[in-house]
C-alpha cells in the first residue's frame, strides 16, 4: 500500500489525524487516548484498554463505554480505523510518525515536539502515568538518536549538520551541559572561535537564569581551551557568521488575540488568557495592559488553595499598600477584619464573614484602584476557590469594568488544565452572563516564528522558521530558548546515554549555595504562600541582617525573585531536596511562628502534620473545618474533617477519628453533593466498633436515602439504628435518628406518625442541653411540617432554628433554615419578608460552595415574584436558576414547576403545558410534590376545551394527594374540579376549599374559594348568596388576591352585580381593567400579548368590556 493510500497519525507534537487526501479528522479526549495507546502499544485486550480509560467505572460498564467509543471514532473517520474482536487494534492503513523513533518503519525521526503536546489525562491517573512513561521513553530514544547522528556527522566532516543536530539536542533539554559543550566545540572546530566563546557565555547565562548555578568544571575547562586556542581546528573550515541579539524580542503573532482583547476591553469584559506554559500569556497580558495606562499586578501563589480567601486577603493588602490613605467606613472595617486581622478595632475576631463582605471588597477595589487602568492577575488557577468566587461577584456587580468610579479592567492568565471544576464553573457562569471573554493562546504559526526571527536579527536562523516551528511546536518560550542556544551547544565525547533532568541539575547547584542561603530557600519553600523575608528569618531563628545577605545570594543565583521563587520548578526541587529530618524541623518552626501571628488553623495543621506532630495537627484541622463552614465553604470543611480523621487513625485514636468523619458526613450533605455521602458512610461503617457508632451510620444512611427521595428506605434505616440503642442513654445519636425518622415519615405524608414524634423529640433535645442539638431538632421538625405542606406549623420551628444557628455562627445551616423559613412564610403570603430573606440569602450564597441551596433560592425568588405579580423579575430569577442548574447538574423538575406557575399566570398556556410536561418527565426525587404539575396540565386542557383530559389529569393529582397532606394543593384541586361540576356540586367543592383555606390560614386561597362559590351559586340561581360571596372576595383585594388570577374575583363580582341589575357593576370591571393595565407593565415583552389577550380571565374581561362599552369609561388595554 502506497503512502497516498495511508492515513497519517501524528502523536509527536500537537496531535493530528489526517485522511489519505490530507483532510484532518479531529480526535480528542478518550478517542485520542485510545488511538495513541494502540499506535504505541499495539493490539491490546479490551479489559486493559477499558480499565485504563475508565478506571473508576465497573468493568462491564467500562467495556460498554469502549464499544461506543470505538463506534464513535470509526463513524467520525468514515471507515474502520479501530478493529475490535477479543483485542483492539489500529488499522494497518494508519501510518504513525513515532514509528521511526521506535525503529518500526517509516516516519519522521525529527519529532516536532513531545508526545501529545498540550494534552493531559489528569482525570485518568493510570493513563496519565502511561503518557508520562512514554514521553520519557521517546525523549530518551530521540536523545540517543540525535547524539548518534551528531557524532556521525562530525566524523564525516559535516560540521554544519552536526551543529544543527546539536541544536536539536538542546531543544530536548536546554540546560544539558553535555549539549552545550558539544556546541561550543563544534563552533570552534568550524573555525569560529568568537561564536564558540559566545556559546559559552550563553551557556553561563542560561544556567544561571534557569537553574541558578554555574557551569561544571569540565565546561569551564573547555571554554578556557577555546579562549587559548588550545584545540586544533581543521585548516580548511569555513567560518560561520557571528550571531548577535541586537534587541530583545517583541510580541509577534498575537494580532488576532490582541484584536479580541480590544473588543472585550471596549465592552468592559473580564479578559481570560488561557494556554499552556510558555505560550506567552503573561507577556501578552502585560503588554496589552501597559498600552492602556497604569497597571497593578496581582497573582495566585502555590499554597493559596488550602485556606478560603487567602488570595483575596493578599491582594487587598497590596491595594492598601498602594493606597495607604484609603478611608474605610466602620462597617467596611468590621467586615474586612475577618480577612485582615490588622483592621480589627478591638481584640477578638469575627466568627464568619457577614453579608457585607463582598460589598466591602468591591469598595476597596473601586476606590483603592482609582487611577489604575487595569490589573493583571497572573496564575489565577492557583487562587483559592473562595477568592475566585469573590472575584466573580465583584465583576458581576461592577459590570461593565473600567467605568468611572467602578472596578478597573481585569486581565487574568490561567492554565486550563490546572483549573479546578469550581473555577471552571465560575468562568462558565461569567461567560453565560456575558461578563468575561476567554482568549485561548495556541502555538505561533510558522509565519509568526519567521517574523520573530527577523526581529531578533540573527542571520543564521532567518531561514529556519519552519524547522524551529516543528522543533518547538510553535511555543514562543521554546522558540526563544532554542534561538538563544543555537550556536552554543556543547559537545561530549561519545553519545549521550540519558537525557539530564532539570531537577537533578537544580539540586546539584543548590547544594553549592552557602549554608544560610540554602536554609533560607528551604524555609521559603516550606512557607509557600506565607512567604516573607522576615518570616523566613523567624523560622530559622537567624538575625534579619544575616538573612538579608543570604537572600541577596539567592537572588543572585536566580533562586528567588523578590519574595517569590524564580520558577515553580525551583521551588519544587528545593522541597524535594529537603532531608526529612530538616523538613520536620522547619515545619514545626513555621507552625510556631505562624501560631504567634494567628494564622489560619488549617495552615497551622498542615505544618504540624508535616512536622510529625499529629496530635497538634488533628484538632487544628477540626477548627479549620469549622472555619470553612462558617465561611460557607462546605467542600473544604469536609476535606479538613477527613484530614483530622486520618491523623487520629494514625495515632490509634479510633473514637476521635470516627467523630471527625461523622462531622464530615453531617456537615454539607443533606442537600449538597448527596452522592458523596455514600463513600463517607462506608468509611464510617468500616470504623464503627460499638452499637452507638453503628447507630450513627444508620442515621447517615437514612439522611442519604432521604436526600435521594427514598422516604420508606430512610425510615427503615432510622428504625434499624434506634433498635441498636440501649433503652437509656446515648441521647445524642438517638436524637439524630429521630430527626431522620420524623423527616422520612413526613416525606411519605404520614401526618399522624409525625405528630406522635414531636413532643418526644422536643423533650429529648431539651435534655441534651446543647444549643446546636436544639437547633438541629427545631430545624428537623420545621422541615417535616414543611414537607407535609403544613407551613403554619413549620414556621415557628424554622424561625427558632435560624436564630439558634445564627447565634452559633453556623452559617451553612443558618442559610438552609432561613431558606425553609422563607418557604413557610410564602405559603401565607408574607411575600415582602420572603423576598427580603431570599435576597439576603442570594448575597450570602454568592460566595458559597452550596450549589443546590443557591439554585433552590433562585427558584424560590422567581416563585415569590410571581406571587407578587412581578412577572418580569420572576422570569429573570428563574432564568438565572436555569443557567445555574444546568451548570451544576440540578434535576430540572422543581424549576419547571416554577416555570409552570409563572406561565399559567401570564396566560402563556403552551409554555405552561410544556413546562409541566418536562417537570413530570424529569421529576426531582427530592420533591415530594413532583406530581403537582398534573394540576396545570388539567387546567390548560380545560382552557382548551378538553374537559375529559382535564379530569384525567386531576385524577393524577388526586392519587398523589392520597398519600400527601398538601392542604393548599388540595384546595386548588377542589376549585379546578368545581369548574366542571353542576352548580350545587361546584358550590360544595368550593365550600370544602374554603374550609381548608380558613383552617390552614391560606388567605389567597380563601379569596379564590369565595369567588368560585359565588360563581357556582350564581349559576344555580342563588343570587343573594352569590352576592355575599362575591362582595366578600372583592373586599379581600388587593391584599389577599388569588396567587395567579387577581382579576377573577372582580370579574365574578361584576357578573353577579350585572345579574342583580346593580348599576355599580361597572365598578369592579373598571378596577379589573386598571389592574390589568398596570400589571401589563410588569409582564415581559415577549409574553404581553398572551397576558392581555389569551389569559382566560383577561380574555373574558375584554369580552365584557366590548359588551358594556357605553358604560365603561376606559377602553380595554391592548398588548
Amino acid at each position: 500500500m502506497g503512502d497516498g493510500e495511508s492515513w497519517r497519525l501524528r502523536v509527536l507534537g500537537p496531535p493530528a489525524l489526517s485522511q489519505p487526501d490530507g483532510a484532518a479528522v479531529r480526535l480528542e479526549g478518550p478517542g485520542l487516548a485510545l488511538v495513541t495507546y494502540l499506535a504505541l502499544e499495539g493490539p491490546a485486550p479490551r479489559s486493559r484498554v477499558a480499565s485504563l480509560l475508565w478506571p473508576d467505572t465497573p468493568e462491564a460498564a467500562a467495556r460498554n463505554n469502549l464499544v461506543h467509543l470505538i463506534r464513535r471514532v470509526n463513524r467520525l473517520a468514515g471507515e474502520t480505523l479501530l478493529i475490535a474482536d477479543d483485542r483492539v487494534r489500529l488499522s494497518p492503513r494508519v501510518a504513525v510518525d513515532a514509528a521511526a523513533l521506535l525503529g518500526a518503519g517509516a516516519g519522521d525521526p525529527d519529532a516536532p515536539g513531545p508526545l501529545l503536546e498540550g494534552v493531559d489525562f489528569d482525570d485518568r491517573p493510570d493513563l496519565a502515568d502511561w503518557l508520562l512513561v512514554w514521553r520519557e521513553r521517546l525523549d530518551h530514544r530521540q536523545t540517543e538518536t540525535l547524539t548518534g547522528r551528531a557524532t556521525q556527522q562530525e566524523d564525516a566532516g559535516d560540521l554544519t549538520g552536526a551543529l544543527a543536530t546539536a541544536q536539536r539536542l538542546l531543544d530536548l533539554n536546554p540546560v544539558s551541559e553535555d549539549a552545550h559543550r558539544r556546541l561550543i566545540r563544534l563552533h570552534y572546530l568550524a573555525g569560529d572561535r568568537p561564536a564558540a566563546l559566545r556559546a559559552y557565555r550563553r551557556c553561563v547565562e542560561v544556567l544561571r537564569r534557569e537553574i541558578g548555578v554555574d557551569p561544571l568544571p569540565e565546561t569551564v575547562q573547555l571554554a578556557r581551551a577555546v579562549e587559548r586556542a588550545e584545540l586544533s581546528p581543521p585548516a580548511a573550515r569555513r567560518r560561520r557568521l557571528p550571531v548577535a541579539m541586537l534587541r530583545p524580542p517583541r510580541l509577534v503573532g498575537r494580532e488576532d488575540e490582541w484584536a479580541r482583547m480590544e473588543e472585550a476591553w471596549e465592552a468592559g469584559q473580564f479578559i481570560v488568557l488561557a494556554g499552556e506554559a510558555g505560550v506567552g500569556k503573561s507577556r501578552l497580558a502585560r503588554d496589552f495592559a501597559a498600552s492602556k495606562g497604569e497597571v497593578l499586578h496581582l497573582e495566585g501563589r502555590p499554597g493559596d488553595a488550602l485556606v478560603p480567601y487567602t488570595t483575596t486577603a493578599r491582594n487587598l493588602r497590596r491595594i492598601f499598600a498602594r493606597t495607604p490613605e484609603l478611608r474605610l467606613e466602620p462597617w467596611m472595617r468590621a467586615s474586612l477584619a475577618w480577612l485582615l486581622p490588622e483592621l480589627r478595632a478591638e481584640a477578638g475576631s469575627p466568627a464568619a464573614p457577614d453579608p457585607s463582605l463582598h460589598a466591602a471588597i468591591q469598595y476597596v477595589f473601586q476606590v483603592g484602584l482609582a487611577g489604575v487602568g487595569s490589573f493583571v492577575y497572573d496564575d489565577l488557577h492557583l487562587a483559592d476557590a473562595a477568592s475566585i468566587e469573590a472575584g466573580f461577584v465583584l465583576i458581576s456587580s461592577s459590570f461593565p469594568l473600567g467605568q468611572p468610579g467602578g472596578v478597573p479592567h481585569l486581565i487574568c492568565t490561567v492554565r486550563p488544565a490546572e483549573l479546578s471544576e469550581v473555577t471552571a464553573d465560575v468562568f462558565r457562569r461569567g461567560h453565560a452572563a456575558g461578563h468575561n471573554l476567554r482568549v485561548d493562546l495556541g502555538p505561533l504559526p510558522e509565519a509568526a516564528v519567521a517574523e520573530l526571527l527577523r526581529d531578533l536579527d540573527m542571520p543564521q536562523v532567518r531561514g529556519r522558521a519552519g524547522q524551529l516551528t516543528r522543533f518547538t511546536g510553535g511555543n514562543p518560550f521554546f522558540v526563544l530558548e532554542t534561538v538563544k542556544h543555537l550556536l552554543d551547544k556543547p559537545d561530549a565525547s561519545g553519545p549521550l546515554p540519558v537525557a539530564e533532568r532539570a531537577t537533578q541539575l537544580i539540586a546539584g547547584r543548590l547544594s553549592r549555595l552557602p549554608p544560610l542561603a540554602l536554609s533560607a530557600a528551604r524555609a521559603a519553600a516550606i512557607l509557600q504562600s506565607d512567604l516573607r523575608v522576615e518570616r523566613v528569618a523567624d523560622v530559622l531563628g537567624a538575625p534579619l541582617l544575616d538573612l538579608a545577605l543570604a537572600w541577596e545570594q539567592l537572588e543572585a543565583a536566580g533562586v528567588m525573585t523578590g519574595e517569590r521563587f524564580s520558577h515553580d520548578l525551583v521551588q519544587e526541587t528545593v522541597l524535594a531536596g529537603i532531608p526529612p529530618s530538616v523538613g520536620r524541623l522547619l515545619h514545626r518552626s513555621a507552625a510556631r511562628v505562624l501560631t504567634r501571628e494567628a494564622a489560619s488553623p488549617a495552615r497551622l495543621a498542615r505544618h504540624w502534620q508535616e512536622g510529625g506532630d499529629l496530635g497538634a495537627a488533628a484538632p487544628l484541622f477540626l477548627r479549620g473545618a469549622e472555619d470553612a463552614l462558617a465561611a460557607l465553604r462546605p467542600v473544604e470543611a469536609v476535606h479538613f474533617y477527613e484530614q483530622a480523621a486520618l491523623l487520629y487513625d494514625a495515632l490509634g485514636e479510633h473514637d476521635p477519628a470516627f467523630e471527625a468523619r461523622l462531622r464530615a458526613a453531617e456537615s454539607p450533605w443533606r442537600a449538597e453533593h448527596v452522592a458523596s455521602l455514600q463513600p463517607l458512610t462506608e468509611r464510617l461503617a468500616a470504623g464503627a466498633r460499638t452499637n452507638e457508632q453503628r447507630a450513627w451510620v444508620c442515621a447517615l444512611r437514612a439522611g442519604r436515602l432521604l436526600g435521594q427521595g427514598q422516604g420508606a428506605a430512610s425510615e427503615a434505616a432510622a428504625l434499624e439504628g434506634l433498635a441498636l440503642l440501649d433503652r437509656f442513654g446515648q441521647d445524642r445519636v438517638r436524637a439524630a435518628l429521630l430527626r431522620e425518622l420524623v423527616q422520612a415519615r413526613a416525606r411519605q405524608g404520614k401526618v399522624q406518625a409525625v405528630q406522635r414524634l414531636v413532643e418526644d423529640m422536643r423533650a429529648l433535645h431539651q435534655t441534651l442541653d446543647d444549643e446546636r442539638e436544639r437547633a438541629l431538632g427545631e430545624n428537623a421538625l420545621g422541615g417535616a411540617y414543611l414537607r407535609l405542606g403544613l407551613e403554619e406549623q413549620a414556621g415557628p420551628y424554622l424561625r427558632r432554628a435560624a436564630e439558634l444557628f445564627g447565634h452559633l455562627g453556623d452559617a451553612y445551616r443558618f442559610a438552609w433554615a432561613t431558606h425553609n423559613l422563607a418557604a413557610s412564610l410564602q405559603a401565607h403570603e408574607h411575600l415582602q419578608e420572603v423576598i427580603r430573606l431570599r435576597e439576603d440569602l442570594d448575597r450570602r450564597l454568592g460566595r458559597a460552595d452550596a450549589p443546590t441551596l443557591y439554585w433552590a433560592n433562585l427558584c424560590e425568588l422567581g416563585i415569590a415574584h410571581t406571587r407578587l405579580g412581578q412577572y418580569a423579575q420572576a422570569l429573570t430569577w428563574l432564568r438565572r436558576a436555569q443557567a445555574h442548574g444546568d451548570a451544576a447538574g440540578e434535576p430540572p423538575g422543581a424549576l419547571d414547576r416554577a416555570f409552570t406557575d409563572l406561565f399559567w399566570a401570564l396566560g402563556a398556556y403552551g409554555e405552561c403545558l410544556a413546562a409541566a410536561e418536562r417537570a413530570l418527565a424529569q421529576p426531582d426525587p427530592r420533591d415530594a410534590g413532583g406530581f403537582l404539575p398534573w394540576l396545570f396540565v388539567g387546567r390548560v386542557r380545560a382552557v382548551r376545551g378538553d374537559v375529559r383530559g382535564a379530569l384525567q389529569a386531576y385524577g393524577q393529582v388526586e392519587a398523589g394527594l392520597a398519600t400527601r397532606e398538601f392542604p393548599y394543593s388540595r384546595g386548588l384541586l377542589l376549585l379546578a374540579q368545581a369548574a366542571h361540576c353542576a352548580p350545587q356540586a361546584a358550590a360544595e367543592l368550593a365550600s370544602q376549599a374554603l374550609d381548608l383555606a380558613r383552617t390552614h390560614r391560606f388567605p389567597d386561597l380563601e379569596t379564590a374559594a369565595l369567588a368560585a362559590r359565588a360563581e357556582a351559586r350564581l349559576a344555580g340561581g342563588h343570587l343573594q348568596a352569590a352576592r355575599q360571596d362575591s362582595e366578600a372576595a372583592a373586599l379581600r383585594l388587593p391584599t389577599h388576591a388569588p396567587r395567579d388570577d387577581f382579576a377573577w374575583p372582580l370579574l365574578v363580582h361584576c357578573r353577579v352585580l350585572m345579574a342583580a341589575g346593580d348599576a355599580a357593576a361597572d365598578v369592579p370591571l373598571q378596577q379589573a381593567l386598571e389592574w390589568l393595565r398596570e400589571a401589563g407593565q410588569r409582564v415581559p415583552e415577549e409574553h404581553r400579548h398572551a397576558f392581555v389577550n389569551e389569559h382566560v380571565t383577561h380574555r373574558a374581561l375584554q369580552a365584557l368590556v366590548a359588551q358594556r362599552a357605553p358604560q365603561v369609561a376606559e377602553p380595554a388595554p391592548q398588548a
